[in-house]
């Protein structure tokens, strides 16, 4: 048979599940093609040349967490770049007023504590002072729930404000984590704001562990 690089099945299904819940973006055919070819170029490819090696390869990546990880972070990093072109594709003189700072994307990852399983349906709701932070424009969510798909994954683009904000300063945010089944959580996090260029750099949340109510059982947790 053929060569064939086994990363391309599984990169395409990871941006598949990603896109799922980004309508905005799936519509367009090349945004998926833009996003895969992203992520290929920035992992190592690995080969096969028989079925039965197709089958060792898929089964040895597909369990690898920490290998899906980091696609699926490579994944949500070609999607905020192209969110981003989006919300700077205006006219300059427009640029130059709103954009004069920008703040990073910010990426984490929530699970149940004591079994590290995926918690569906978790509303995270990024604050600022209080109030749910404004995000660049209408496609990223504010609240966001996470989803069994993308492994609890979730994801935020905030809008820099000159008026409430300091240029080149620290800025406190803090994230809500909400499920009628779990308690409540808030966690600081203090990111800097950047001079306003067509790349965002990332903040990388580190994962956040959620405990069931008492009394709570976990057996929803696996129900497909």
């Amino acid at each position: 048979m053929t060569i064939r690089n086994i990363m391309e099945d599984i990169v395409k299904s990871a941006v598949s599940e990603v896109m799922k819940n980004e309508p905005g973006l799936a519509e367009n055919k090349s945004n998926r093609d833009d996003i895969i070819a992203f992520v290929l170029n920035r992992i190592s490819p690995r080969y096969i040349t028989s079925e039965r090696g197709i089958l060792h390869g898929e089964i040895d990546v597909r369990h690898a967490t920490q290998q899906k990880m980091d696609i699926l972070f490579l994944v949500y990093d070609a999607v905020a770049q192209i969110k981003n072109r989006r919300a700077t594709e205006i006219p300059q003189k427009s640029r130059e007023k709103k954009e004069q700072h920008v703040l990073p994307h910010i990426i984490g990852q929530v699970l149940e504590e004591s079994t590290m399983s995926v918690i569906p349906d978790v509303e995270i709701c990024l604050l600022y002072e209080g109030r749910p932070a404004v995000m660049v424009d209408s496609d990223w969510k504010n609240p966001y729930r996470s989803h069994r798909s993308i492994m609890g994954y979730y994801h935020f683009l905030p809008e820099f404000s000159s008026e409430r904000m300091k240029e080149g300063g620290k800025i406190r945010f803090e994230l809500l984590f909400s499920h009628e089944r779990f308690e409540e959580l808030r966690i600081g996090i203090t990111i800097e704001s950047i001079h306003g260029s067509s790349k965002r750099d990332s903040f990388r949340v580190p994962i956040t562990l959620l405990k069931a109510n008492d009394g709570e059982t976990l057996d929803f947790l696996y129900d497909k």
